[in-house]
């Protein structure tokens, strides 16, 4: 698998000097671009909508509570992240992969906490789809270990996915924090694609299939 910015310790150092709370921990930090256009009929979306973000999960506990944050930083004028938006996973209700997006590399984040839900949520593009499969099972994973609940999630091929994360297991383990240089991680278990996924998008024979690769 091609070299991913969820590697690069400088670029996790950078988001958790912007957020500057010794409390929270960080799990992954990731490179993305994010719009808010729609697609046209020829399916491509405009270059001069998307704005180059930083997406990075971070988790704060209190006692035998654990809260967990989707951060969205953006770049100043210096080029330094600071951070511009907070999400609550325990509000994430829904995941959905854009379907008619050719590069299959662009999904919306969908939260039941939103004071307008009549505005389209933005739309983030990673630069592959690895990067796309590695940051949606690392929230996947925290939402169903440390949250105990599981969004919807749309658009996704289960198998695909089942096999992706077979395939790629050493690269979907979490880091956990930043300590004399460099991550500390642990291996996501095999049940790591337990998800609650739309019935109407997988059929009996997918979700059959899911099942036996991940061998339940």
């Amino acid at each position: 698998m091609a070299k991913s910015s969820a590697d690069d310790i400088e670029l996790r150092r950078a988001c958790v000097s912007a957020i500057d709370d010794p409390t929270q921990k960080i799990i992954i930090s990731i490179r993305v671009s994010m719009s808010r256009g729609i697609f046209t009929k020829s399916s491509k979306l405009g270059h001069q909508m998307a704005k180059p973000r930083v997406l990075a999960l971070f988790t704060q506990s209190k006692g035998h509570s654990t809260t967990a944050f989707l951060r969205v930083l953006k770049y100043s004028t210096g080029g330094v992240l600071e951070p511009a938006k907070l999400y609550k996973l325990k509000h994430l209700s829904k995941v959905e992969v854009i379907t008619n997006d050719p590069s299959g590399c662009m999904f919306t984040l969908g939260f039941d906490n939103l004071r307008s839900q009549s505005v389209a949520p933005p739309q983030w593009t990673m630069r592959s789809i690895d990067d796309r499969n590695r940051l949606l099972l690392c929230i996947l994973n925290i939402c169903r270990d440390v949250l105990g609940h599981l969004p919807k999630v749309v658009g996704i091929d289960v198998v695909e996915m089942a096999l992706w994360a077979k395939e790629n297991r050493p690269s979907v383990s979490t880091p956990r924090n930043v300590q004399d240089g460099g991550p500390v991680a642990f291996a996501v278990p095999e049940t790591e694609l337990k998800v609650n996924f739309e019935k109407e998008l997988v059929s009996q024979a997918e979700e059959e299939e899911m099942e036996a690769l991940l061998g339940r």
